[in-house]
């Protein structure tokens, strides 16, 4: 495969260079705009603790999507999923999430549909789950969640919990469960990516000029050759 990745045409290397440079220039701009807003973030204190009802259009105008509700949390639905994901050169990574349904924190029940989920991505200690908890509603723990707002829905959560039943387009709290400070620290290096982008697309056209040259060469030597004669 990678023998192959070096006996393509010269055009295949000029027109690498391009994509190469966009896709770096997407992801830069991307890791540039999502280091502003941690920072935007970062220069004021939290916003103030709203109900469900609040963050239900999934929008919201405060910096990095930073919200904190207070939801009742269904604890006897509380699941940890995790993913392994292989690597091509060996050894793995695993993905550890954790969900929670929420309804509104003067629910009365759980029957109604699921406004909202908890997400926690990464391992969460009892103790950090304890520390969520502010006061006992009339159904479960209310939940005091600290994190970043999703809107339209979340595969993940409903594959987790297929025995709860969301409304349509519920929205997800992505907690900060290592506090707001950690969460909203620069996050990647996108000068990194740029220079690193910048030496491939180079070395990509130059790869192509050096491909073509031998390949004219190789042409040319084959049609200096005298043609058989019986």
């Amino acid at each position: 495969m990678l023998n192959r990745l070096f006996r393509l045409p010269p055009i295949a290397y000029f027109i690498a260079a391009p994509v190469i440079l966009a896709i770096a220039a997407w992801l830069g701009y991307s890791s540039y705009a999502d280091n502003a807003e941690r920072a935007a973030a970062r220069s004021h204190e939290a916003p103030a603790a709203v109900g469900l009802d609040a963050v239900a259009s999934g929008e919201t105008d405060n910096d990095y999507d930073e919200v904190v509700v207070r939801a009742q949390g269904d604890a006897s639905k509380i699941i940890e999923t995790t993913e392994t994901i292989r690597r091509r050169r060996g050894g793995s990574r695993t993905i550890t999430k954790l969900y929670m349904p929420l309804y509104p924190a003067d629910a009365k029940d759980f029957s109604a549909p699921a406004p909202a989920v908890m997400e926690v991505r990464g391992k969460i200690l009892d103790q950090q789950l304890e520390s969520l908890m502010v006061a006992e509603g009339p159904a479960g723990p209310v939940l005091e969640l600290n994190g970043q707002l999703e809107g339209g829905g979340n595969s993940g959560a409903e594959e987790a919990l297929p025995n709860t039943q969301f409304a349509e387009n519920f929205v997800t709290i992505n907690v900060f469960k290592d506090g707001r400070e950690v969460a909203l620290q620069k996050d990647g290096n996108p000068g990194f990516i740029l220079m690193l982008s910048l030496i491939l697309a180079i070395a990509s056209v130059v790869y192509g000029f050096i491909r073509k040259r031998f390949l004219d060469g190789q042409a040319n030597r084959e049609a200096a050759q005298p043609a058989y004669q019986e």
